[in-house]
């Protein structure tokens, strides 16, 4: 199998395994911690604080080993958030749902979870073109 087929099986699970999101948090406090013993926060260890929020308020629910979401046993399986280094692992994943940004409801978020502005997808999606930099500022 080819690495972009390979690529595309993993974008397709990524994309058809989450569902809706109650909470963009359950299962954790305000400031992410989470509520669950022995369950480390969603994007443990992110400096870059707009990164560690849009992973913790939009793809915790599904893509976190403590979110509450009923598709996350399979969409935890495709894309994880609950380090930093688990996002970092998967930037051709991030570009391609963020570049394609629920066009046709196909693609993350699912149409019925929570949606981030477009002001923070753009700053999220600039700081995974610059290669994620672990930095308070998101730069090198």
């Amino acid at each position: 199998m080819t690495r972009s087929v390979r690529l595309g099986a993993v974008l397709a699970v990524a994309v058809s395994a989450c569902g809706a999101a109650d909470s963009a948090l359950e299962g954790s406090g305000a400031d992410g911690a989470s509520n669950t013993p022995g369950v480390d926060p969603p994007m443990k260890g992110t400096l870059y604080e707009p990164g560690r929020h849009f992973g913790q308020t939009y793809c915790s629910p599904c893509h976190w080993k403590g979110g509450q979401d009923p598709q996350q046993p399979r969409a935890v399986v495709a894309f994880r958030v609950d380090t930093y280094e688990d996002w970092a692992t998967s930037p051709t994943i991030l570009l391609a749902i963020l570049d394609k940004w629920n066009p046709d409801g196909n693609v993350m978020p699912p149409p019925d979870a929570i949606e981030p502005p477009d002001d923070q997808r753009r700053l999220i999606l600039a700081w995974v073109r610059r290669g994620l930099p672990n930095t308070i500022d998101g730069n090198e």
